[in-house]
């Protein structure tokens, strides 16, 4: 038996819901803050992020009380945000309209093409500047990846964008 139903006699539904529906958001919190500690990523830490929080998201919403729509609103989140770092800086304007996640896989075959590997996050960013903080973003262009290279006025001008 399940902790979850073990504890169904003895805890309200209501209150079980916020036990096990806070790890989600503790889970969440945790993943995005701890960008800010690394000093570089290379794909495969990216990749294996996301396959985390992919096996995260399964286990939360097989639990009954958890509301599967809101972890996965949640973790889809943790998700845009690492894969932010396999895009190159700026790239291209893109349709808003499509799913964030087609986006960033589109992006990542547009990568080859790009004429200036600084093109992508600056068009992430004017698309989407409301979607992550300007420290979450700020975090994005301190981390070092293998084949990415940020300009010294990378802060600056994401500031620009978000200050407008």
């Amino acid at each position: 038996m399940r902790r979850d139903e073990e504890m169904a006699p003895f805890v309200a539904g209501v209150k079980r819901n916020y036990i096990f529906g806070g790890i989600c958001s503790i889970a969440t919190n945790a993943s995005m803050k701890a960008l800010a500690d690394m000093k570089s990523i290379n794909l495969f830490g990216v990749q294996q992020i996301c396959r985390n929080s992919i096996a995260l998201e399964q286990a939360l919403a097989a639990i009954p009380s958890i509301n599967s729509e809101a972890v996965q609103q949640r973790l889809d989140h943790v998700r845009t945000y690492y894969e932010l770092l396999n895009m190159p800086y700026e790239a291209s304007n893109w349709n808003s309209r499509l799913p964030f996640v087609l986006l960033l896989y589109f992006f990542q075959l547009q990568m080859s093409i790009l004429s200036s590997p600084l093109q992508a996050m600056l068009a992430f960013v004017t698309e989407h500047e409301h979607l992550f903080t300007a420290a979450e973003y700020a975090n994005l262009l301190k981390v070092q990846v293998p084949g990415r290279e940020i300009p010294a006025d990378a802060q600056d001008r994401v500031t620009e964008i978000l200050s407008r």
